[in-house]
């Protein structure tokens, strides 16, 4: 046995009792100037009310007391202001208080000159009440006075170009192009700054203010420059930072969406393809939750500039990628593909907690919402038929129910979220397309015309307001929309002529096409402007009036090139059975040659999806992503274009006295015939 010393006590020791250090309650002055940093929430989380009046609450109570230090009095109206805004302006009493809160701390910056870098944030704030208050003008004139007047170089460079980026922005929704220049200054002070990240944002922003604008004639060398800055003709582009990674993705969306437009299908599905290589190798993670991105600086605090949030990016992919796709033939059109998807996806975003900054406001929150269900409406629109070419995937296909319901969803939502007013124009549009092709030429002519009433251009928010205290009420809450005026005018005219050919007394059929001659100069002329699709449908009708074969001719080559680089298989299907009309007298080998490739586009606009088996091995027909049904096209497609085209082809296989294909053709020309009977026979939401 071992020794045991038994003078020595070996029980194990008992757990010491730590008395706790004492705590000292914070001075009352410290708890509530505190607290709306400790409280605070983004407007995402469901606490996020109850934070705000709280902080509004402690705020209140502190400026309550008396002989307040003046730098933390400052701050505490300063942020009193704040708190407003995140709450919203609209909430009574708030804006008063918010007016009040701004003055107050302005008050002070002017007696303790120590204080004056709080102005410029004071400043914006001024500037975003003055917005809220309908007075843009006076939220310019305050930002450009701090920028001119106040702003030193001595000042940090972070804000410097806070400042200027806050005068950029109110300028960005005016009609008189002073943000371009407010643009260049900044992107000039970059530059000399040698400030390579943020002289690349300022030449974003200039190419993103020329978008917005409808400048297409100069967007094409913005986006040009833009794009050799960054390399982004390369096969891979390399991004150095977290700012040119979120730049090259707003370029690529912008480059797709000008190549569309424009109709280079070749160049806008190339910067598809690394659009979709980068968000799906992960460069939405450059842009954080949030969409916070800093731009490192030298010897300064980092520049934090707000970009669009990831989660809308994400979204805008599906939306860019459906309406670059122009070609609606086949089983599986990819437009309808992106769209159905982007439908499901915008579904799932508005399930989520959306990821915002803690001082984003609740208006802030509302906006990025109403972007999610504005994609929504727009990828709904191409599932109709309303997006960059004149008809898209339902009706080009004649799938007419699948075109109601989601027409009947895009009225739903539409109301159901404030901005029908906004779609009314692209709504009445899908129902005039919708009516011309069932054949319902009275309502389609009401439907083009309403349309192009409700997209006219309108007079400024001023002017209009100013009319109305003179007259009463003015016009009613449409808005402008170029493309949609313009289109509806065509639409309009095309049906026109189509009706006017149909007379039967000559000299009434020349009399209407002398009127409709008239009218069609300053529709065609208008096309041109706008884009390589209307160009090509202004091109189809200048031919269809023209009284000059050549003419006719040169302008129908002219609509069929650009329908071919564009994709557009569905008016290039139309531009091929009028080329192929003007050689059936004269040419029989080359109208047969158009006649054929023109009914292999309209087949394949009826061609559905094939058979998938089910586990009982019979055959399953494939279902519609978001409507979980059969699409209802049936097989035939366009059917008066098949017909129209199969008596042509009737006529040349007499003419060469082939009668075994005649006799095949008459057969496929009853099967036509009783699809157009079946279009015409089919009813038409409340017009039957």
């Amino acid at each position: 046995m071992p020794d045991v010393d038994v003078n020595v006590d070996n029980r194990p020791f008992k757990r010491q009792k730590i008395e706790p250090p004492e705590l000292k309650a914070l001075p009352i002055d410290v708890l509530l100037l505190s607290l709306p940093h400790l409280l605070a929430h983004p407007p995402s989380h469901r606490q996020h009310t109850r934070s705000v009046f709280l902080s509004l609450f402690a705020l209140r109570s502190y400026l309550a007391q008396p002989n307040l230090e003046p730098n933390l009095e400052c701050r505490a109206w300063t942020e009193l202001a704040e708190a407003g805004f995140r709450i919203g302006l609209n909430t009574p009493g708030i804006e008063n208080e918010v007016e009040r809160a701004i003055t107050k701390a302005l008050m002070i910056t002017h007696k303790h000159p120590s204080l004056r870098i709080h102005k410029p944030q004071l400043t914006r704030l001024s500037a975003q009440l003055a917005t809220h208050q309908q007075n843009p003008r006076l939220a310019q004139n305050i930002l450009k006075k701090i920028l001119n007047n106040f702003i030193v170089t001595s000042d940090p460079l972070h804000v410097q170009y806070s400042a200027h980026l806050a005068y950029i922005h109110s300028l960005s929704n005016s009609s008189d192009n002073k943000s371009i220049g407010a643009i260049r200054e900044f992107r000039d002070l970059a530059s000399r700054n040698n400030h390579t990240d943020v002289a690349l944002f300022a030449t974003v922003l200039e190419l993103r203010d020329l978008v917005h604008n409808g400048v297409w004639n100069r967007v094409g060398a913005s986006l040009a420059g833009v794009e050799k800055a960054l390399n982004l003709l390369a096969e891979t582009p390399v991004a150095n930072s977290n700012i040119q990674k979120a730049l090259i993705i707003h370029i690529l969306i912008i480059g797709i969406s000008y190549y569309t437009y424009i109709g280079d299908y070749v160049n806008s599905q190339s910067r598809i393809k690394k659009l979709h290589e980068m968000l799906d190798g992960g460069a939405l993670e450059a842009l954080g939750s949030s969409g916070i991105v800093e731009i490192e600086l030298p010897n300064s605090l980092p520049l934090r500039v707000q970009v669009t949030h990831p989660r809308v990016l994400y979204t805008l992919g599906f939306l860019v990628s459906s309406i670059s796709k122009r070609d609606p033939v086949g089983r599986k059109p990819k437009r309808r593909l992106y769209a159905e998807e982007g439908v499901l996806t915008v579904d799932r975003e508005l399930k989520k907690e959306l990821a915002l900054p803690i001082w984003a406001s609740v208006n802030d929150l509302k906006e990025i919402q109403e972007r999610f269900c504005k994609m929504r409406a727009d990828m709904l629109c191409e599932l109709i038929g309303v997006g960059p070419s004149r008809f898209s995937v339902a009706i080009s296909r004649s799938e007419f129910d699948d075109a109601e319901r989601y027409l009947s969803q895009l009225i739903a939502e539409t109301r159901t979220h404030g901005f029908f007013a906004l779609f009314s124009s692209r709504i009445t549009l899908h129902q005039a397309h919708l009516a011309h092709g069932l054949g319902r030429a009275e309502r389609a002519l009401k439907c083009y015309q309403v349309a192009a009433y409700l997209s006219r251009k309108r007079a400024s928010t001023a002017t209009k307001a100013a009319n109305q205290e003179q007259e009463g009420d003015g016009d009613d809450d449409g808005f402008e929309d170029q493309w949609v005026n313009v289109s509806a005018r065509a639409g309009e005219l095309w049906l026109q002529i189509g009706l006017a050919v149909e007379l039967t007394d000559e000299a009434a059929r020349e009399r209407e096409m002398e009127i409709l001659r008239t009218k069609a100069v300053d529709v065609v002329k208008e096309c041109e402007g706008l884009g390589g699709t209307l160009q090509a449908v202004g091109a189809v009708l200048a031919a269809c009036v023209s009284k000059e074969f050549l003419v006719t001719k040169t302008h129908l080559r002219t609509a069929l090139n650009l329908s071919t680089a564009a994709a557009d298989n569905h008016l290039r299907a139309l531009v091929l059975a009028l080329v192929a009309a003007q050689y059936v007298h004269t040419s029989i080998e080359h109208a047969e040659t158009m006649l054929s490739t023109a009914e292999l586009l309209a087949a394949g606009l009826g061609a559905q999806p094939k058979a998938v088996k089910g586990t009982d091995g019979k055959a399953n027909s494939a279902s519609s992503s978001i409507s979980n049904v059969k699409p209802g096209g049936d097989n035939v497609g366009n059917a008066h274009l098949r017909l129209w085209i199969g008596e042509r082809a009737l006529e040349l296989k007499r003419r060469n006295a082939d009668e075994q294909g005649a006799s095949k053709q008459e057969s496929m020309n009853k099967k036509f015939e009783e699809a157009v009977t079946r279009v015409q026979k089919r009813k038409f939401g409340d017009v039957d």
